[in-house]
């Protein structure tokens, strides 16, 4: 695990301060990781399945964002550089090792990964989900946890369109496939764009 000196004294800090944009613009890195890092750690626990893992990725992430800290303050959407940190992270470790194959991980991110009223349907999808390669998990969680664009998703993970746009189609059908292999449905409305009930089945309820 990558733990900086900052990092460790930010870690039992209270609220980021109220007069400071919400997109992190001009803020010191203290309070722009306090008001960022439990739902850095969210977003990656949906990728990789595991809190421990998810907290050291976010740890990693946050050491290379202190890093370039006082150039990325004073762009703006350093929150967005940040997500790019953490999707390029995940996707470059799991090069290296296959996070979602940990032992119990399957459980521990059931939690949040569909509503509390269908606790089959959470497992399920979970299982189709760890069938996906990193990047096409990564466009998924990009497009349906964080709400992101076509156009985002491509700049977080530094890809085209065009392959954001296939990847989010063979990852839609794939989920489709095993969820009705499993007698289950997403249902029409799980796409881009989309508001209704499916969208909900990759956002966590906190």
């Amino acid at each position: 695990m990558i733990r900086t000196a900052v990092w460790q004294d930010v870690s039992d800090g209270g609220a980021a301060r109220d007069d400071r944009d919400a997109r992190g613009v001009g803020l010191d890195f203290d309070d722009f990781a306090r008001s960022r890092q439990a739902h850095l750690r969210r977003t990656a626990h949906l990728l990789c399945g595991d809190w421990h893992l998810a907290e050291d990725l976010t740890q990693t992430a946050l050491a290379k964002l202190y890093a370039v800290w006082r150039r990325v303050r004073q762009l703006e959407s350093p929150d967005g550089y940040a997500r790019r940190v953490l999707y390029r992270t995940f996707i470059d470790e799991t090069r290296r090792r296959r996070w979602w194959e940990r032992p119990g991980a399957a459980a521990d991110q059931a939690e949040v990964m569909a509503p509390a009223s269908d606790p089959d349907l959470r497992l399920t999808l979970l299982d189709a989900l760890r069938q996906l390669p990193p990047r096409g998990r990564a466009v998924l969680v990009l497009r349906f946890w964080e709400d992101q664009s076509v156009e985002a998703t491509a700049a977080a993970l530094g890809c085209s369109v065009g392959t954001v746009k296939s990847q989010t189609s063979r990852g839609l059908g794939t989920l489709r496939t095993i969820l009705a292999d499993s007698g289950k449905d997403l249902g029409n409305d799980f796409g881009p764009g989309s508001t209704g009930a499916g969208t909900g089945y990759l956002r966590a309820e906190w």
